[in-house]
């Protein structure tokens, strides 16, 4: 069984949410109405191409702004009209006249909002030959620069391949300078931006060493208070972390990274927090010297508490632990010293299907690892009838990660010949019906996995030592002796 458990998948739902979230900032209205003065025609896709055309700069440049604005309408912005009009060779051509910042700075928005679009809407934006000139331009700042880092973040955005056509053509170069505190903050925060997308996407996932460099900066970034900032700096650790230890190691060994990410978790934003677990978990999956790091970085503590925060936070905080569980003794111990128990005891009453199997991974994986001290910990915390009533879950997984953590638990008590009293705790709290009906069900895992448990320690035969005793009408189990200590 996997224990330390990797992310499969990439959180589609809090990662959506967040892209959806920078898109629209990428495509975010001019700082006037956008409604054009009264006496300014409105000019047409066909007329704004033949604009664009036209030698004089004034020209130009209005036409510019015209497709710009058009391509910034809040609803449905008319991106592939625009584009079939044939917009984007004289948008990028006006991208090389630098003795109009104006011109370059309306081409290059207008060309923005087209990459913020479709896949093919970015990928028309790239076979226009934008992308050099873009990165030039983001090298000489200003806002021409930034709202150069917009595009080439919309245009990272759209997935590994034009992620890496633009690492590869030398964003790095230019990116970096800007990933730096005495940067106006309008252009660092798309700065960072637009590094994040560059650290997205798994498949494949992005060259280490071609984003690598930033690293010491993301990490003093972590200490400023812009929150947007901030957000990106931390997504951008966790696509980093999600992947090989090696990469993991990079990451953590950056000089100040891991205690600065760790303060993150107490953020009162959960834009925030949400992003720094992510990247603080994803480095829990990696090798017992890495975990012990983030241990030592003591961040254990803001993830017990992160437990009863949000449904999102605290199902991310139950995955954490649940890895700190699949470890070494040692390291089991310090979560359950930093009191992790009751709150993921809490869990598994309270909180949705998501959530609590993530509190079971941590409580199957603590089942299969932990001492006899610590499954006595958790035995004391009256963590089993939550955690069982999971059996009756519609989630088969969760019904699975139960078993199994069942399993492991009998064998222990079999090793510590504390089979009677466990078997009859599990009877008292309802597990047992509930494994006897997991015999019916229809996923072969759960019914063999129920089958294994019932025949191997609840047994057909009575045991002469637990038959009822008939005194005064009344029948009693002798369990007085069965408290369960491993």
């Amino acid at each position: 069984m996997e224990l330390r458990r990797k992310r499969a998948e990439l959180s589609v739902a809090l990662r959506k949410q967040a892209r959806d979230e920078q898109l629209l900032k990428r495509r975010a209205m001019s700082p006037e109405t956008e409604t054009p003065v009264e006496t300014e025609k409105v000019m047409t896709p066909e007329e704004i191409l033949d604009e664009l055309k036209s030698q004089d700069l004034t020209r130009k440049t209005n036409a510019a702004r015209a497709a710009r604005r058009m391509l910034s309408r809040e609803q449905k912005p008319p991106i592939s009209i625009m584009v079939n009009a044939g917009v984007i060779k004289p948008l990028v051509e006006a991208l090389d006249h630098d003795e109009c910042s104006d011109l370059q700075f309306e081409a290059a928005w207008a060309l923005t909002n087209i990459a913020s679009g479709t896949r093919q809407h970015t990928m028309a934006v790239v076979d226009g030959g934008a992308v050099p000139k873009l990165i030039s331009l983001l090298g000489q700042g200003g806002v021409v620069g930034e709202q150069c880092a917009w595009a080439l973040g919309n245009i990272a955005g759209d997935g590994p391949e034009t992620r890496d056509m633009i690492l590869n053509a030398g964003i790095m170069q230019a990116l970096v300078p800007l990933l730096n505190a005495q940067t106006p903050t309008s252009q660092l925060r798309i700065a960072v931006w637009t590094y994040s997308n560059l650290c997205r996407n798994k498949n494949p996932l992005v060259q280490f060493d071609l984003v690598a460099p930033a690293l010491p900066y993301i990490s003093d970034l972590l200490e400023i208070s812009d929150q947007d900032v901030l957000a990106d700096s931390c997504w951008a650790l966790s696509y980093l972390t999600d992947g090989p230890n090696e990469r993991i190691e990079g990451v953590q060994t950056t000089r100040h990274l891991l205690p600065r990410l760790v303060s993150l978790l107490e953020h009162p934003a959960p834009a925030v927090a949400t992003p720094a677990l992510r990247a603080l978990g994803n480095m829990l999956t990696g090798s017992d010297i890495q975990t012990d790091r983030c241990l030592d970085a003591d961040c254990l503590k803001p993830i017990s508490r992160l437990l009863s925060a949000s449904p999102a936070l605290s199902k991310e905080a139950a995955w954490a632990c649940s890895n700190v569980f699949a470890g070494t003794a040692p390291q089991i111990q310090r979560a359950i010293d930093s009191g992790v128990l009751e709150p993921i005891a809490r869990v598994l009453v309270h909180h949705d299907i998501k959530c609590q199997k993530e509190a079971a991974w941590a409580i199957t994986n603590l089942c299969l690892g932990g001492t006899p001290e610590q499954l006595d910990a958790m035995l004391s915390c009256d963590i089993l009838s939550p955690y069982c009533a999971l059996l009756q879950a519609r989630d088969h997984r969760a019904i699975i990660v139960v078993l199994d953590g069942l399993t492991h638990l009998l064998q222990a008590a079999a090793k510590y010949d504390q089979v009677r009293g466990m078997c009859i705790k599990l009877e008292e709290i309802g597990a047992l019906d509930q494994i006897e009906n997991l015999q019916q069900h229809e996923n072969e895992q759960i019914y063999k996995k129920s089958i294994h448990i019932l025949d191997s320690y609840f047994m057909e035969e009575e045991d002469a030592s637990t038959q009822p005793a008939h005194d005064h009408e009344q029948y009693q189990f002798r369990t007085n002796d069965a408290a369960i200590h491993f």
